[in-house]
């Protein structure tokens, strides 16, 4: 397993370019599901800047319309054509500016030039050629994990595929709360209460922007052996 270590925990980078390879493969998927009903071709190419502009002008049309027909009480009898499914064209347009900004976050942090012009596609896959200089900084390789699974999570809850999380029998060594949850596909234990807080000042939890406790893999059977005592003495 390929790891690197930020914050003294063990940064997975097979797991983070297994997320971007994911959010890349979802991008011609996520354009095929713009049209309701229309079959999924995974193997499509990825729309034209010019498509994609079409598409992108007769979405901010139809809605444009429809509030008017709306305040006028009026429903709109269309042309006939599928409608473009505006909540995945939204999903859509916001992980290709996150990709942007993401890249960009990441080249500037590099010393590198930014792409111009790049596909969203392009893109990912320079930050797949860049995880292992990534990961040797730990506020930037942090940044990247988190928005890689961020974005492949947003992708897949369009396209109906949503991350299995499991409740976990024991309380959060922490916050002493009911509220551990499994996450397999990430090999994470997450605390889900957001006013979890521990003594450490160096700790993501007490920073300007607070993060949730995380136990990675390599840490699960201190955690394991830490709830099932828990649950001896309940």
């Amino acid at each position: 397993m390929h790891t690197s270590h930020f914050r003294g925990s063990p940064l997975n980078i097979d797991l983070v370019y297994a997320d971007l390879d994911n959010l890349r493969s979802s991008l011609p998927q996520l354009r095929a599901a713009l049209v309701p009903g229309t079959p999924r071709r995974w193997s499509q190419h990825d729309l034209t800047d010019e498509a994609r502009a079409r598409a992108d002008a007769l979405a901010v049309a139809e809605r444009e319309a429809k509030h008017v027909n709306m305040g006028q009480g009026l429903k709109s009898l269309g042309d006939g054509r599928a409608p473009l499914s505006l909540s995945v064209l939204d999903v859509l347009a916001d992980i290709e500016a996150a990709v942007v900004d993401l890249e960009a976050a990441v080249v500037d942090r590099l010393g590198q030039t930014r792409l111009a012009g790049a596909s969203p596609a392009e893109r990912i896959t320079r930050l797949v050629g860049l995880l292992d200089r990534i990961a040797a900084t730990e506020d930037l390789a942090e940044h990247v994990a988190d928005e890689a699974h961020r974005m492949k999570r947003q992708a897949r809850r369009a396209l109906g595929d949503v991350e299995p999380v499991h409740r976990l029998a024991g309380r959060c060594p922490i916050c002493d709360g009911m509220s551990l949850r499994a996450m397999p596909e990430r090999e994470l234990v997450v605390c889900v209460n957001v006013a979890c807080r521990c003594n450490t000042d160096e700790c993501p939890c007490n920073a300007t922007q607070p993060r949730r406790h995380r136990w990675l893999y390599n840490e699960w059977p201190w955690l394991a052996q830490l709830l099932a005592d828990d649950l001896e003495n309940a």
